[in-house]
């Protein structure tokens, strides 16, 4: 540990130059999930912010939702932008940020990678066509995974447990975007186990997933139209979350707040949390907006027979997994359609709208009844209708919204963010979720997976200072009224965070992260009565990034985890160390990484560096090594080709995984290729 931190400190600053791209990937993943939480949609946020890195926002028509989404602004500097931009035009450069109060060298650079500023006469001269590929933001990404060692579902007769498919996972990829105007594109996945189907209509083998979309932007009264798969963020996400929060475990400021930035191309592969239809947004007056989205998608679910030979949903499948003759039966079983209708209000410092969607399924929704589903959703339909009012008055901004579940419960958020100095920033957040709220497609504030029976407050902060230390944390308590899987009473508990860093040059930084949450948990102690103990969690993590030359780059990562239930404690360790060596046309990622978590609950996530538009976040459990080296060849200044080999070892272990998945012995290996061309 003592080597560790002499290293951190004694680094000599790397002087070499990344690319925007390369820096753009850095604030992703080293300062938006440097300390991710394996319940965090993190793959999903990642790649939708990784789609605006690939198509940069034009600094002269970015909007205020727009900038807020990138999670790098302050309230404070947004609006000093538009203000400076509505009284001076259009920006010639985007160093031109210097000029604006409130912004420093720091700021500009993390923006850098997220913002262009393009040649008017371009813009208006040349034809759509003609910019598509001229800027270069077309392009087409292949890439091809497979795990060498035999798992046990490929293995045997056939059965309900074997794969019917290969072991070969692909995907496929095709965008072309003009950021403000129009994105065109189409998303081809096969899963490991999964068959290439067949398409009778035109005697075609077609992807087991594919997506596909077609969006303009801006062209008179229509402000943003979407055609085939979308996604959707309004208000504060109590009823349309898209996929951009982090959660707690990400930024403590800004994460607390949903933008409000409307409809989006859906690119992802996570084959449920799509929309499939029409979409479209309408500018009724310079001051009003409305928005209406129609969606008919089929869901995977688990049905069982009921009244008069009538089907019945049990459970949604969310996995996108079709390998085996149980997991094909549920896919696509249940037709869902889906209305909504939003009206918006801007004036001045004040946004507010009025939300109603409407949900039907085709096929009714039954749970299985336990102790503590009894207020959990069921039927063939689902409205809820909101409000939402976000307000700034000089240096807070205040954002609410409010919904109802006809005639069921309802839920409410309340929040505000402000600088009460130049360097420190607070939040302040309020929740109350009925236990028979319901809804669907929300990504709200929540220490629950969904805002449904949770009540608590929030307080975040942070403070920096001399550019090179920043200190900030959180507060959060919360409440459960009724009970939730794994925790058979109504409870409480609170988590609590300290993050601080310190970049003494660009090169160098040094992090550490400590997080204690409390939550209640059945003891499962094999009694006949239900019994409840309070589980401690306590993390703590230490990086260190430093670059050493022009063309090295270290870092090193230290995280320990405890758990404490009841009468037991676990532990769990994890050392991480990465190299990063870049030379003109070629870069090696490669990691050494040590573990030891006996126990689930000390689980450890780290982030691993991966193919572009492609996302690693392995559990680290038990006891154990883990190796990978990601290699990164530009063949040409359109080409870039990557490769990546990593291999996991367990101690004492005779097979890695369950189930379908099982691996005999104690060794895995994953090899991945994948190539991507710009036009």
């Amino acid at each position: 540990m003592l080597l560790f931190l002499t290293a951190c400190v004694s680094a000599s600053p790397c002087v070499g130059q990344e690319t925007d791209e390369e820096t753009g990937l850095h604030v992703l993943s080293e300062e938006r999930i440097a300390f991710p939480d394996g319940d965090a949609n993190s793959e999903e946020v990642y790649e939708n912010l990784l789609q605006i890195l690939s198509s940069p926002y034009d600094l002269n028509r970015v909007s205020k939702e727009e900038l807020q989404l990138l999670q790098i602004m302050t309230d404070a500097q947004i609006e000093s932008f538009l203000s400076y931009r509505k009284q001076n035009g259009d920006l010639v450069d985007i160093h031109e940020l210097q000029a604006i109060p409130g912004f420093d060298i720091t700021i500009i650079n993390k923006l850098l990678p997220f913002l262009k500023v393009s040649d008017p006469a371009r813009r208006v001269d040349s034809s759509l066509f003609r910019r598509m590929l001229s800027d270069g933001n077309s392009y087409v990404v292949s890439r091809y995974e497979r795990t060498l060692e035999k798992r046990k579902g490929f293995q045997g007769i056939s059965g309900k447990t074997h794969y019917e498919g290969s072991a070969d996972k692909m995907y496929l990829r095709f965008r072309t975007a003009i950021p403000g105007e129009l994105s065109a594109g189409f998303t081809g996945e096969k899963d490991a186990g999964e068959k290439i189907l067949f398409n009778p209509r035109n005697n075609q083998l077609v992807f087991d997933f594919t997506s596909a979309h077609i969006q303009l932007q801006n062209k008179s009264w229509i402000k943003n139209i979407i055609l085939g798969d979308y996604q959707m963020q309004f208000a504060q996400g109590l009823m349309l979350g898209g996929a951009f929060g982090l959660g707690k475990g990400g930024e403590t400021i800004a994460t607390t707040r949903r933008t409000n930035i409307g409809f989006l191309p859906y690119t992802s592969i996570n084959e449920s949390a799509y929309q499939r239809g029409v979409a479209a947004s309408l500018g009724i007056s310079h001051e009003i907006t409305l928005s209406f989205f129609y969606s008919h998608a089929r869901r995977d679910a688990s049905t069982t027979e009921g009244e008069a030979d009538s089907l019945i949903v049990s459970s949604f499948q969310s996995s996108g997994y079709h390998r085996t003759q149980t997991e094909v039966a549920s896919r696509k079983k249940v037709p869902e359609q889906n209305t909504g209708i939003i009206l918006q209000i801007q004036r001045n410092r004040i946004e507010a709208g009025l939300l109603f969607n409407h949900t039907k399924f085709g096929v009714p929704l039954r749970r299985k009844p336990s102790l503590y589903n009894q207020y959990a959703f069921t039927g063939p339909m689902n409205s809820n209708a909101g409000v939402f009012i976000n307000y700034t008055i000089n240096n807070i901004s205040i954002f609410s919204e409010a919904v109802q579940t006809i005639n069921a419960g309802r839920a409410l958020v309340f929040g505000a963010l402000t600088s009460l100095h130049k360097n420190f920033e607070l939040s302040i957040l309020y929740r109350d979720y009925a236990r028979d709220y319901h809804t669907f497609y929300a990504n709200a504030f929540a220490e629950n997976t969904s805002p449904q029976n949770e009540k608590g407050m929030y307080w975040g902060w942070k403070y920096g200072w001399k550019r090179k230390v920043s200190v900030g944390g959180y507060v959060d308590i919360f409440s459960f009224p009724w009970l939730a899987f794994r925790r058979y009473t109504p409870s409480n508990g609170y988590e609590w965070l300290l993050r601080i860093s310190y970049r003494p040059t660009k090169k160098v930084s040094l992090s550490g992260q400590f997080r204690e949450e409390s939550k209640q948990r059945n003891l499962g102690d094999g009694s006949a009565i239900y019994k409840s103990g309070r589980g401690i969690k306590r993390n703590c993590a230490i990086t260190c990034d430093y670059g050493i030359g022009e063309k090295l780059r270290l870092k090193s990562r230290i995280q320990y985890n405890t758990y404490q239930h009841d009468l037991n404690s676990t532990e769990g360790l994890a050392i991480a160390q990465d190299v990063i060596v870049s030379v003109r046309w070629f870069k090696v990622t490669a990691r050494h990484a040590l573990f030891d978590a006996n126990d689930y609950d000390n689980r450890h996530y780290i982030y691993e560096n991966d193919a572009w538009l492609s996302y690693s976040l392995p559990a680290y459990s038990g006891i154990g090594v883990r190796n990978y080296a990601l290699f990164e060849i530009k063949v040409h200044k359109n080409l870039t080709i990557w490769l990546r080999y990593a291999r996991t070892r367990l101690m004492n272990e005779t097979e890695i995984g369950s189930g379908s998945d099982e691996i005999e012995g104690n060794i895995r290996n994953d090899v991945k290729f994948q190539a991507r061309y710009r036009f």
